[in-house]
């Protein structure tokens, strides 16, 4: 099972060097992230970067989405892996900040998130977050890259890997942006609205 190191605005997508996201759907299989760790602060610091959040769709499935942000150095918990992922790439929760969009209701069965690295090397960040997801996870991962939404993605997990269905996530600039769910049309559709 995977150890949280994701901080939850409401929920993070749970995913250890992943992300954020909202409620977890009811799968089997190892949680990509146990409880979600608390975030500090008010509902107005779950707004500390509304570029990253911009980056999100609004919307997934014909459900309207809640998009927040946090910056690292805001979050209550820490997690080994987050901080090794931040240290293979020469940065610090200072550099670090993380945005989700998820169903407030709990009604999709769907989170989307973005990593931030501020000033971190594009070729560099999936090798890492891949290698912080399996070092949360206690069952290997299958890891392939795979066209949905238009994009060439990683997908990380296969079903039954990770309790919400496999991750699938790319790099551009210096974030990493995901989508996970354990259904395909719902991974397709957020992929190709990412920004």
């Amino acid at each position: 099972m995977m150890k949280s190191l994701l901080p939850a605005i409401p929920l993070l997508v749970a995913i250890i060097a992943a992300g954020c996201g909202g409620p977890s759907p009811t799968t089997s299989g190892p949680t990509p992230g146990s409880p979600s760790p608390s975030v500090a602060g008010s509902a107005a610091s779950r707004h500390a970067d509304p570029e990253l959040e911009a980056l999100l769709p609004g919307t997934l499935g014909g459900i309207a989405l809640t998009r927040e942000s946090q910056r690292g150095v805001d979050l209550s918990r820490q997690s080994p892996a987050l901080e090794t992922f931040l240290d293979s790439l020469g940065k610090t929760l200072a550099d670090f900040t993380l945005a989700s969009a998820y169903s407030a209701s709990g009604d999709l069965e769907a989170q989307v998130g973005a990593w931030r690295i501020r000033g971190a090397s594009t070729d560099l960040l999936m090798p890492g977050f891949i290698t912080a997801i399996q070092a949360s996870s206690t069952t290997p991962l299958t890891v392939t890259d795979v066209v949905e939404g238009g994009r060439t993605v990683t997908k990380i997990g296969e079903p039954g890997q990770l309790t919400q269905g496999p991750l699938y996530a790319f790099a551009r600039d210096d974030t990493v942006l995901f989508v996970q769910t354990t259904d395909p049309a719902l991974a397709a559709e957020a992929l190709s609205d990412l920004r």
